[in-house]
């Protein structure tokens, strides 16, 4: 009879733990994140024209550089390129063109509104920059140099 007393009082203890581990209690919790219109510029390569030879009347100088950017999906964004189409050796000044495809038939604009478009998801945007150096500029010999400056607006 004992042993019965003791195996019943066992099964009392095992039942009433699973029953009061049986209930359960729950809360949500929410996630929150803004986005923002964003648009950043990812990289943009120099314009390097090699030797320019003033004397030569067939050949305009050309040289080629690259930009890339990426803008939030949605995004409309207006592309042009700021500052003087010049460079210079500190005494003369050698000017060039910036053009927007490698047949240089469309300039890129130095003010907005310049190259629009929107972003149909933010992959970066690459665009090439094909510069010319028209033909017979009445410069000195030297090493010339000058800035322009990427600009988006969105």
């Amino acid at each position: 009879m004992k042993s019965l007393i003791v195996v019943t009082a066992a099964l009392i203890v095992v039942l009433t733990a699973t029953f009061a581990m049986a209930a359960t209690a729950t809360n949500s919790l929410t996630a929150a994140a803004s986005v923002v219109t964003m648009c950043r510029i990812t990289s943009v390569t120099n314009l390097d024209f090699g030797t320019y030879d003033p004397t030569d009347s067939a050949n305009d100088d050309d040289g080629v550089g690259n930009m890339a950017f990426r803008c939030t999906k949605g995004t409309t964004y207006d592309v042009y390129i700021t500052g003087a189409r010049t460079m210079t050796d500190g005494t003369d000044t050698l000017n060039f063109q910036l053009y927007q495809e490698a047949g240089r038939t469309t300039t890129w604009p130095s003010v907005a509104p310049g190259v629009s478009g929107v972003s149909a998801n933010n992959a970066p945007v690459s665009s090439g920059i094909y510069g010319r150096i028209s033909a017979l500029q009445d410069v000195l010999a030297g090493s010339y140099s000058g800035t322009v400056t990427v600009t988006i607006n969105y």
